[in-house]
């Protein structure tokens, strides 16, 4: 992981990217779960820390409610940097630049399963912009290769604090809720029906 920082420390692929900061992923290197995000958010920038700011605070309820915690985890983003002030989407081009590194990362960690949170996580995951939340929230992905073979996609946690009204807010985290029951229950039973490499986080 030190050598893919050094790698990446000075990248200069995407020109339109206001900030420079580096936010590699961090946590626990042999984790069998994998968090990806979008971009960093302006915590994020500060500490260098991915899932430290107000979202990164309900993604750690969410989770501790499926007994989860950040010790048994590996969190890290598909953007390397921040893409301006008002967290744009990054385009194609720059999602695309980041995925190699991205997967450099997880090739290192092995994880079993990934979570990927918003529509950039999926798309740079996936290799394709014809992923819409909205249509892949609380369903599974796959890719027949290393570093990981099952992704599961959810809206990022900011989409929740975006609610305009208390009841958008509530349904929200309802959907939000039932996905996070869903990935729960699913990984456990694949876990019970299927022979893993423990070493590896990969099936055998």
């Amino acid at each position: 992981m030190k050598e893919l920082r050094e790698r990446y420390a000075a990248c200069q692929k995407c020109s339109k990217c206001l900030h420079k900061v580096k936010v590699f992923g961090c946590g626990n290197l042999t984790a069998s779960i994998a968090i990806i995000g979008d971009s960093p958010g302006k915590d994020e920038v500060a500490t260098t820390t991915p899932f430290v700011g107000e979202a990164g605070k309900l993604l750690d309820g969410i989770l501790a409610a499926i007994d989860l915690v950040r010790d048994d985890l590996f969190f890290t983003n598909a953007m390397l940097c921040r893409t301006d002030d008002k967290n744009r989407m990054p385009t194609v081009t720059e999602y695309s630049n980041c995925r190699d590194r991205l997967f450099q990362e997880l090739t290192i960690v092995r994880p079993r399963y990934a979570l990927l949170l918003g529509n950039t996580a999926i798309r740079s995951v996936m290799g394709s912009e014809n992923y819409k939340m909205s249509e892949t929230h609380g369903k599974w992905f796959t890719h027949l290769n290393e570093p990981c073979y099952f992704y599961f996609s959810i809206y990022h946690p900011s989409w929740i604090l975006q609610a305009s009204t208390d009841s958008e807010t509530k349904m929200r985290k309802k959907i939000m809720w039932d996905d996070i029951r869903k990935w729960r229950d699913d990984m456990k039973s694949f876990n019970e029906n299927m022979k893993f490499n423990q070493e590896k986080n990969e099936t055998k």
